[in-house]
Order: structure tokens, then sequence, then C-alpha cells
């Protein structure tokens, strides 16, 4: 969006101005005490030199840190200064109580896959501290904005009128005669031989101004009125031709047009006002000088000369571009009285002395300070030849010290007793001895820190992390913060993991990630991360306890200050339904880069998107239909779906009219809240939806109505007209020919395999026949072939496959994972292979309900009677949840991609078929709920004991139990959808 960047552009734009203002000010105030009290014992080069660096300040980048630096220097200092922000300590506490989820499923969704598989599902039961809402702050006014408009506008109307100054001059100067013989002439040559000069500047004559001047840096010209050659004695315009000389000599011109460019950037500072008008005299005095040392004029003949040609010109000249001989700006008095001076030291140019004077205090007074906090770049690694070279390393021992702490941070995932491994004596022990070896060791120092604060030392664990931030190169700093605006002081963060990248000789190596564990945010909400200085990537970030978040993905990051902040995380309860504050679509991470609109129509490439309609299911299982804006529609495209259940839940249905569906496919679904544009299953428990059908969007709630007015975005990929679309049916030798390219299905199997090897093929037997499929589909002619593999269920239901280009290949293709039953799969298709796109529909209006909901769910019971099957319950329709009943000890774990959820098997050794019952469940919607399953058989069937596991996703949610009692013996399994739990 042009407004989010602008905006970020204003904020950055102020920082760097005020910085660079304020040190050109400091600079500015340095020299001018300098020349007042100097003043008279201090040659005009040697003032002038000074002036510059002044100038030179303005236009040096404010953060240009250099070790020689003043201001270098004073962030250093002010850096090693730590502060001490209040922090909440909490007590650790024992909880016995076990989640059916997963224990990664509080991790950022696209860093769960980094999880460590080795981490339990139980941890350290902390209660977060209290976080104290307030009420919705006004919306602040953004003045960066509007303070850069401004100087923008300032800019531009200084640009503008120097330009037309500029022209007019330019206008004189072509309008005037060149003198290339003649007294005047022969007087320019030889005067700028006496001055050095290697080449003779253009002389010109004009009627058309009263001043004589100098103009073009790189090519100079003098220009002469006739009406002052007149009027001038021979020795008088040898004294005007050899001032206008002395400017171009010194290349006054030159520095005029970087004086000319500065001014225009920094047009409101006070400092550079002062700046110019002493430059403007000091140039002047230069130039005097240079005359007088010379011996080119008498101070007394100057003096008459420019009393002469002051009183007859009129004319204002555009300065610096085009330098005079007297000026209104600068008072022929003043010279005067200077140029009759005896007691002033002169001299014509600047002596060694003062060069190294004024080199010494370029050094100190130019570079800038590295400012304490600013947030991080994204960057990239990419480089010519490869990844880019990076400075930082570790050597051995380093990397050796830094690896034994990182596996100490992962004991905090370890669990005895519900109490992790970490807060064990084994680890303080360990800690000291690494720091008593290595005492600088940041790292080993915030660890040390964490585990005084679990175990209640406060002021040991302050003292500590203080030490830690301060030997850090760097720290990163999160802040998590609620949709009002108010820190979210004391929640608990159970991990961040922060990559840091090293590359050598165009090799990237990004094995070293920092594991930060046991996070608490103090009371501005943020927690720091040291780190080292490098080029670094979020590998992965836990989403705060209790907690949804929402998080900005960085890819590479760098940070240009000690302190580096990291982008806002919004935080709100899970199910909290927060209603006190209210988000544009540009604070949106979904939305700000999607193309979005608030009508019912979207044209998007060669497609329009339309939302033909929105209907609202009531109590009695009718519907009512609207627009989505609040006008009523007779009927709809397509029949509605019965409802049985209507009572105690709530429907709404979305369809789109247009595209087609042959023209467009799905990648991703969001529903959100209008108002806080939030997904709609994280904002309120029991609310979610499910689009089995692309054009057909089914939103449902249990317990509480849905939200008065949604967002709906979709991730499409968007067909040009007349695309390819070609089947392939789903049996081993099926071939398509696309572009001189030949596809076959060499492999099609029910269940899939933990591994494949192009040489010994699948590793082990096919796991979870019942819930999945793999196929090998290869290039069989051709050289290479670009498109996407999509795969169509019985029901429908399309999904695409991860391959997307086929080349050469000596060893095969790797079988393809299929989140299907071999049995539910209708067809595979190939497709043009495009990026997804993300659009949305805001602010789309459901029609009233007019009951409210039953608050009491029915129960659902698989009737199992002794025997394997498969059941599904429409009871929660749509939410269509399957059962299926199985001999043995099964599963040992469930996993999930985009498209399905697949059950991992146990060996066959492993699966006591006769004395135990597994029975599984699952159902594919974007819902977040709880749920208790439990089996139900004949009292003193045996040893009851088992085992259960459940998982939740983006797609969908999946669990199993299983019993130690034979299948024969169970009875049924019920199901219950739990309630909201406690905040």
């Amino acid at each position: 969006m042009m407004s989010d960047f602008f905006h970020h552009a204003a904020e950055s734009w102020s920082t760097f101005m005020l910085a660079a203002g304020w040190q050109a000010a400091l600079v500015a105030g340095v020299v001018f005490v300098l020349l007042f009290l100097l003043r008279r014992w201090i040659s005009a080069p040697l003032r002038y030199a000074l002036l510059l660096i002044v100038l030179v300040k303005f236009a040096t980048p404010p953060f240009l840190a250099l070790p020689t630096g003043f201001f270098s220097q004073s962030s250093d200092m002010h850096q090693r200064v730590v502060r001490a922000t209040p922090g909440y300590f909490i007590e650790t506490t024992t909880n016995s109580e076990t989640d059916s989820l997963s224990s990664d499923s509080n991790l950022e969704p696209t860093a769960r896959e980094a999880s460590h598989a080795d981490q339990t599902d139980s941890e350290t039961a902390t209660p977060p501290a209290p976080v104290v809402r307030s009420t919705t702050p006004p919306a602040r006014f953004r003045w960066s904005p509007f303070w850069m408009s401004l100087y923008l506008a300032g800019c531009a109307g200084s640009l503008i009128m120097l330009v037309r100054r500029y022209r007019s001059v330019r206008r004189i100067v072509q309008a005037s005669e060149i003198q290339q013989s003649g007294a005047l002439f022969s007087e320019v040559v030889r005067v700028a031989g006496l001055l050095g000069l290697k080449q003779t500047p253009v002389l010109r004559l004009s009627e058309e101004t009263d001043g004589p001047f100098a103009i073009g840096a790189f090519r100079p010209v003098i220009v002469l009125p006739r009406s002052l050659i007149e009027a001038l004695a021979a020795d008088q315009l040898t004294i005007v031709i050899a001032h206008e000389l002395a400017h171009i000599r010194r290349r006054d011109l030159l520095i005029g047009w970087f004086e000319t460019l500065v001014s225009i950037g920094w047009w409101f500072h006070p400092a550079l006002w002062w700046l110019r008008r002493s430059l403007r005299q000091t140039r002047e005095d230069c130039c005097d000088d240079l005359l007088l040392a010379k011996q080119l004029a008498q101070p007394e003949r100057y003096c008459e000369t420019l009393i002469e040609a002051a009183d007859r010109q009129r004319t204002r000249l555009a300065e610096p571009l085009v330098l005079g001989f007297v000026h209104r700006e600068h008072p022929a008095a003043r010279r005067i009285r200077r140029l009759m001076d005896a007691s002033l030291f002169r001299a014509e140019h600047l002596r060694y002395p003062a060069l190294l004077l004024v080199i010494l205090m370029a050094c100190i007074m130019l570079p800038g300070m590295q400012p304490d906090r600013q947030p991080v770049t994204p960057t990239t690694l990419e480089g010519i030849g490869g990844w880019r070279n990076l400075p930082f390393q570790l050597d051995k021992s380093e990397a050796a010290v830094i690896e034994e702490c990182k596996q100490l941070a992962q004991t905090y995932f370890h669990t005895n007793n519900n109490r992790p491994d970490f807060v064990k004596p084994e680890t303080r022990d360990k800690l000291d001895a690494i720091l008593e070896q290595h005492p600088n060791c940041f790292y080993a120092q915030f660890l040390l820190s964490t585990w005084h604060r679990l175990l209640g030392h406060s002021e040991e664990a302050a003292r500590l992390m203080n030490l830690s931030l301060k030997n850090a190169p760097v720290v990163l700093t999160q802040t998590y913060h609620l949709g009002n605006g108010t820190p979210a002081a004391g929640i608990q963060i159970r991990q961040i993991e922060i990559e840091c990248n090293r590359v050598q000789h165009h090799s990237l190596d990004p094995s070293l990630v920092l594991n930060f564990v046991g996070l608490v945010t103090d009371a501005e909400g943020m927690v720091k991360l040291p780190v080292f200085d490098t080029v670094f990537r979020t590998r992965t970030q836990s989403f705060p306890e209790g907690y949804q978040a929402e998080f900005q993905n960085l890819g590479w990051f760098e940070s240009r200050s000690h302190e580096g902040t990291l982008p806002d995380v919004l935080v709100w309860k899970t199910w909290s339904r927060p209603r006190d504050f209210t988000r544009t679509a540009a604070e949106s991470k979904l939305l700000k880069n999607a193309e979005g609109t608030r009508t019912l129509q979207l044209d998007l490439g060669e497609n329009h998107y339309q939302v033909g309609s929105v209907s609202r299911g009531q109590a009695n299982g009718s519907f009512i239909n609207e627009d989505g804006k609040g006008h009523p529609l007779k009927s709809t495209a397509r029949p509605l779906p019965g409802l049985t259940n209507a009572t105690y839940m709530d429907h709404a249905l979305i369809e789109l009219k247009a595209p087609a569906e042959s023209d467009f496919d799905l990648e991703k679904v969001d529903v959100l809240d209008s108002q806080t544009k939030l997904p709609l299953q994280t904002f309120q428990y029991g609310a979610g939806f499910t689009s089995s059908d692309q054009r057909l969007f089914h939103l449902f709630s249990l317990w509480e109505t849905l939200p008065e007015t949604i967002d709906l975005v979709l991730s499409v990929y968007n067909y040009n007209p007349g695309h390819f679309r070609l089947k392939l049916s789903p049996q081993v030798g099926a071939r398509v020919q696309l572009e001189g390219a030949t596809l076959e299905i060499k492999y099609l199997e029910a269940g899939h395999h933990t591994g494949w090897s192009s040489n010994t093929g699948f590793f082990g037997e096919a796991q979870d026949k019942s819930n999945t499929s793999e196929a090998i589909i290869d290039l069989v002619e051709g050289e290479h072939l670009k498109a996407a593999l999509w795969i169509v269920s019985k029901s429908g239901r399309r999904m695409k496959l991860d391959h997307g280009y086929w080349g050469p290949s000596r060893v095969g293709y790797p079988p393809i994972r299929i989140m299907l039953p071999l049995s539910e799969i209708d067809h595979f298709e190939l497709l043009p292979n495009v990026t997804a796109q993300t659009i949305y529909f805001e602010q789309l209006r459901l029609p009233a309900r007019t009951a409210p909901l039953e608050q009491q769910l029915p129960t659902i019971t698989f009737p199992v009677q002794g025997q394997a099957r498969t059941f599904t319950s429409e009871v929660f329709s749509p939410l269509l949840v399957h059962f299926e009943s199985q001999r043995g000890n099964l599963y040992n774990g469930i996993s999930s991609s985009q498209n399905g959820i697949g059950f991992q098997e146990r060996p066959s050794e492993k699966l006591d078929l006769e004395s135990q019952t597994t029975v599984s469940w699952w159902y594919l919607a974007s819902v977040d709920l709880r749920q208790r399953t439990e089996f139900k058989a004949p009292p003193n069937t045996g040893n009851s004991g088992g085992t259960s596991s459940g998982m939740s996703s983006n797609v969908g949610s999946a669990g199993f139990l299983s019993r130690k009692t034979p299948l024969e013996l169970i009875e049924s399994v019920r199901f219950e959808i739990l309630p909201q739990p406690a905040n």
C-alpha cells in the first residue's frame, strides 16, 4: 500500500533528519565559538576551511560511525550504560493436566517444522502475570508525514526559486558578447597567468547587467557590464578582473554548487542560514586577501573600486552559483574596514599546519554516531557468483562453547514431573564453569540469567541480563502489544530461535542458531535477545502462552545499530473476541500487500471476481439471502444446503458469482473479523469455516453467533484465458503430453513411506493406507516441463501437489505424498504454474440471525460394535467428523501439511493386534476446538489403559486413542466438543 510505504518513509526520514540536524547544529556551534574567539588571529582561508567542515557535516550521514569521531565515541559510551527495565519474575508451579494438542502448537506456523522432535508435551506451567487492559486510546496524529510533506514542499520551492534566478543569469550570459582580443582580454590573460590558472576563462561583455560576475564550475566565464567598463579606470578594472579570477582559482564556483545542493535539503535549518552568510563573507575575504598578498591591488585603490562598483550594482545574483565583485548580502562597509586594517593576518592559501588542523577537526567532527536503537533492515545474502561473504566468523573454541550452551538451552523442553530439566542445579554449575573460562560469553550469561529468573532469584537474574546485553555485539528487541497499543507485559514466550549466518568463500553456513527459552516480556512488552553482529533469520518463534500472535516474516535481516528492533507483534487472548481496537487493511499482515475492495467486485488480471450472495441460516433451518452489503436477494445461484443443527450452530454461506471455476484455483482461504482483522478461528472460540467448493465458503459458529461483518481473503492461482488443463487418470502407466514433453505415472499406491532412495527405493512398509496415498510421476519424454500438478478427489476437493517443474533426471523423481485415500482420488491435472496472489473482499455484511444459539451441544457416538469400520458424523455439518476403528495399537504420531492430515504407524512387530484397539478421528475445517474422546466397553473387560494424541493445524484437526482391550469388546466411542476453557 502506498500510504503504508509513505508512513514508513516519513518515519525513517524524521529519524535521519533529526539525528543529522542536531549533529550539524552542534558542529556549527563549535566552529562559531572557535571563529569568534580567534577572529583576529586566523587567516581567511583557515576560517573558510573550518566553515566547509560544517557544510560537509550537513551532507554526512548521521549514522556513519568511525573510531576517530566525537559522536561515534559518544555513541559507544552511551551504549555501555545499562538500563535495567522492570521485569516480571514468575514462580514455577506444577500442573498435571495435559492437553491433547501437540507441544508445538504454540509455534509460529512457518516455524513448526523447525521445532525439535524430542520436545515433550509437558512444560513448566506458570500462570502469566496479569496484563492490565486500558481503554482504547484516541488515534494519534502522525506528525512525521506532515513534516515530511512540508519539507518536500520547501525543497521544491527552494529549487524553483533557484532555477528561475539561475536561468535569468544564463540569459544574460547568452546575450553577452564574447571578447577574444583587445585590452581587456589581454588583461584577463595576464592576471590569470599571475594567479597560476592553467586555463584562461572566457570573457564576455554585457549590456543587461550592472554587476560583474563569474559563472561556470567547469567552463568558467567572466561577465563584465559595459557601463562599469566605461566608468572605471584601467587599474580598477584590473582589480575587478583579478577578483573574479581569484574565485575561479579557488574553485569557489564548484564549492558553490555543493553548497546549493546542501541548502536545498536543509533550507529550514537556522545553522545553515548562519553558515551560508559566513561562507559568503569569508569567500570574499579570501579573494580580497589573495589580491593584496599578490600585490595586484593596494588597499586604498581597492576600497575606491569597491565603493564605485557597489554604487552602480542593483542586480541580485544567484549566489553561490554566480560570484560577483560586490553583493547586497555582503555590505561593502565591512569589507572596506577589513581591507584597511593592517593588523589582520592575511594569507593567499591554506598553509600546511592549518591544513593538518582542518583534517584533524574533520576526522573528529564529521563521523556520526551509531544510533542506540533503530529498526532492523531486511537484506539478502545473495551476491555475484554465490553467497556474499560476511566478516562474522567463530573460531572452533567459541563455536564449541556456543554449542554447549545450546544443548543446555534444549533441556528446557525435557521435563521430569512437569519441571524442565533446565532448572536443575547441574545447569547452573555448567554455565558457571563456562563463564569462568569465558567471562564475556553473553549467551551463557543470558541462559544463566534465565535459570535464576525461573528459580525466583530476581536480583541475580537482572545483573546477569545486564551483563549479557552489555557484552553482546547486537541486541535484538521484540515488542509485544495488544490491539489497543497497550504493552503485553508479563507474558511468557516459550522459545525464540535466531539464526546467525556465516558466509566464507561464498559458502553459507546457517547452523549457528541461538535458542532463547523461557522468555518473559518486561513492563514495556519487550524481550531482548543478545546476538552476534551478522545477518539473521528468525528460525522459530513461539506464540506467547495463552495468546495468539501476528508475526511478520522478515527473511534475512541485519541491524545497523547496537539495538535492533524487530517489527512489533500484535497479540490477543485466544478466543477473547477483543473489541477494544480497530485495524485497517494496511495494518494487517494478511491484507497490507494484497489487492482488495470494499465493493463486491474486483478485477485481477484477465479475471473478474464477484461476490454473488451472502446467506445466513436461521434457527428453523431457513436462510436469509443478501448481497453482502445489506441488500436482500430473492434467491441464490445454487441451492442452499439443508440445516438440521441450526438451533445450536450459526451458519453463513458466501458464494462467488465469478469467475468460472476453470479460471482459477484456491491456495488458501482466510476469514477475518472486519473490525480487528483477526482470523475468525482465533478471534472467537467455536467459529470457523470450510471451503470444499472453491466458490462456496461455509462459515459456522458454536455458542456465539458470527460477527456482523467479515473480510473474505483468498489466495488464488489466477489463470489467463485459453490456459491448458490436462487430465491424468489415477493409474500406473497413464500419460499426458504437453509442449513436446510426456509425463507418466510410475507408481501409485495406498499409504506412504517414511523415506525413498533412488538406489534402493522405498524405506520400510507403507503407512496409513486408510488416509494417504503415494505417487511417482516421471518425465519420460522431452527435456523439461513447467506445469503445476493438482489432484482432484471424487468429492471435488482440489489440492496442489509439490511439483512445478520437471527436468532431466538420471535418478528419477521422488515420490509425492498425497493426503487422500487412494480410493478417493478421481484424477490428476496439469495446469499453468503461476504464482498465488492474495485478494480480499472487505466488510462483507452477514444477514441478521434472529434467535440465539443453544448452549448445550450434542455428543457424537461412534458405534464401533466390536468391528473395524469407518463412520462419518454430520451432527456438526459442515464440520464432518470422520472415525475409524482398527485392531491393535497402530499409531505413534500425527503429521500434517497444507493439504491434509496423516497418521504415523508403529512398526508391525509392535501393533499388538489381538489385545488392543485404536480409534482415530479427523475433520477438515479451519476451526480451533477442544474435544474429548472416550471408549465405552462392558465393565471388567481387562486393562483399560492406553494412549491418546491429538493435533490441530490450519487444515483441520485429528487425533487417535488406543486401549488395551480387544476390538471385539469395544461398544462405542464418545466424542465431545468442549466449551471454551476458562481464561
